[in-house]
């Protein structure tokens, strides 16, 4: 006969899982609505009652997305802005991260502070700076003023990051090398960075989202040649209509190659958010 414990611990780890479901369901639910919408034709999309499975699955909504002329360039357009913006970002902010990490600076809190507080900022009011410098030097419409826009976006977010990983290795590490005869700068480049490789990632990872998805910047800044794929979505909302199943096919392009890469480089997204969790 079982006792009353034997009975909790079964009945504990079907609660979890019931609640773990529902999370899972609640998550993905617009997701799965997106990716069925862009199967159904145009007269299945507003039924009543609602049909939650096209009766007749159709690919033209894709057809008619990817027959569009200026899709090629657009996707290439946000392959360049993500990468560069990404690049960019951690140019930048892998040192910053080091140094507010590594040197007891007096403002150091300060300057963190300072960072983040860009990041907080709603993107909307950095718009006109931006809008006015990119004119002022001629970038307005180009893909290098998307580039620099991405870069300012997720450097914060990188330098947050980073400097969290940075924190984790021991400081003995670097000593050591340096009693080897290593410089800083070698030491750091040698021993901390390709330790810091799972964060490194992690933080590419989650910073190409943020710039890949970016819409604000690209419609005020971008013109019709550095359209990037966010912006292209947009544009299936007219004044007459919404073509819901082109815009969600177009949904569906665009956040595929991130959910791609995403399961390519899990392992490592995993060990680079969980650092540090288990001392």
């Amino acid at each position: 006969m079982m006792s009353s414990r034997s009975w909790a611990r079964p009945a504990g780890d079907l609660a979890a899982a019931a609640w773990l479901l529902g999370v899972v369901a609640w998550s993905l639910y617009p997701v799965v609505w997106v990716v069925v919408s862009s199967l159904k034709p145009q007269a299945e999309q507003f039924a009543v009652p609602p049909a939650w499975w096209p009766r007749q699955p159709s690919l033209d909504n894709y057809r008619h997305f990817l027959s569009s002329h200026e899709v090629l360039r657009v996707i290439a357009n946000t392959i360049v802005v993500t990468t560069g913006g990404v690049a960019v970002a951690l140019f930048l902010g892998v040192p910053m991260a080091y140094a507010l990490s590594r040197f007891r600076l007096r403002s150091g809190e300060t300057v963190s502070f300072l960072i983040l507080l860009a990041r907080m900022t709603p993107p909307v009011v950095m718009i006109l700076p931006f809008f006015v410098g990119a004119r002022w030097i001629g970038l307005a419409g180009t893909r290098t003023v998307l580039v620099l826009a991405g870069a300012f976006l997720a450097l914060p977010f990188a330098v947050w990051m980073m400097r969290g990983f940075f924190a984790e290795i021991p400081v003995e590490l670097e000593e050591a090398a340096m009693v080897d005869g290593a410089t800083r700068s070698r030491a750091a480049l040698r021993v901390v960075v390709p330790l810091t490789a799972p964060g490194l990632a992690a933080t590419a990872v989650l910073c190409a989202i943020l710039v890949w998805n970016e819409f604000l910047f690209p419609l005020v800044l971008g013109g019709a040649e550095a359209r990037t794929l966010p912006v292209l979505v947009s544009m299936y909302v007219t004044e007459k209509a919404v073509d819901w199943g082109t815009m969600s096919a177009a949904g569906v392009v665009t956040a595929l190659p991130l959910v791609v890469f995403g399961l390519l480089i899990q392992k490592y997204l995993v060990q680079g958010l969980t650092a540090g969790s288990i001392k």
